[in-house]
């Protein structure tokens, strides 16, 4: 029985479509303020680095992309949220006791393009905001690996990543997140960052 070779074009194009097979950082983030100094409140949901005020979860998010030279994608809604701290409070609360899902105000074009999907985000009330619940159910995660990442302010994961696994049936949901305080994010997230990506060992 003689042996098939593929024609090189083709697996031209095999190899160049796994080495396209990358890694997506979806992250949700709300900075209090987006200019320094900041004020007490706000120091606790942000991150001055280089002078730039980030997030806290974007902060991590940006070393999870760099490490894994990944595409960063913020999850937004449409509708911006309050960045008054006492509001944002309680719009997350009255939004989880409704159980209400926000309309995103865009979507990830290609997923067909990731393997491995992060997927970053605060605690909120002891649980996800609803705005990635919004975000995980409006995209096909099938068969691709995703892997919780999480900032919170004592709450730790709150059992989110089995949330996450229980919305996603049809992903591999890694249980080892990362969990971040988020009084400890500029001073320790890089190295924690890093071993935790060594000890995932992700191809």
């Amino acid at each position: 029985m003689k042996k098939l070779l593929m024609p090189v074009c083709c697996a031209a194009l095999l190899a160049a479509a796994t080495a396209e097979a990358k890694t997506l950082v979806a992250y949700f983030s709300v900075p209090e303020t987006t200019a320094a100094p900041v004020n007490r409140e706000e120091e606790n949901g942000v991150v001055t680095v280089g002078g730039q005020v980030l997030g806290n979860t974007q902060y991590v998010a940006q070393l999870i992309a760099r490490e894994r030279r990944g595409d960063l994608f913020r999850i937004e809604p449409r509708i911006p949220y309050t960045t008054d701290h006492a509001e944002l409070v309680a719009q997350a609360r009255a939004e989880q006791r409704r159980r209400v899902r926000p309309d995103l105000k865009r979507r990830v074009d290609d997923l067909s393009r990731y393997d491995t999907v992060f997927i970053g985000y605060p605690i909120w009330w002891s649980d996800l905001p609803m705005i990635v619940y919004s975000f995980l159910e409006q995209h096909d995660l099938k068969g691709k690996t995703v892997i919780p990442f999480v900032t919170h302010g004592g709450s730790h994961l709150a059992g989110t990543p089995a949330t996450i696994a229980k919305l996603l049936p049809g992903s591999r949901v890694v249980a080892d997140a990362l969990c971040l305080d988020r009084d400890d994010v500029e001073q320790t997230a890089a190295a924690e960052v890093a071993g935790w990506l060594k000890a995932l060992d992700l191809k």
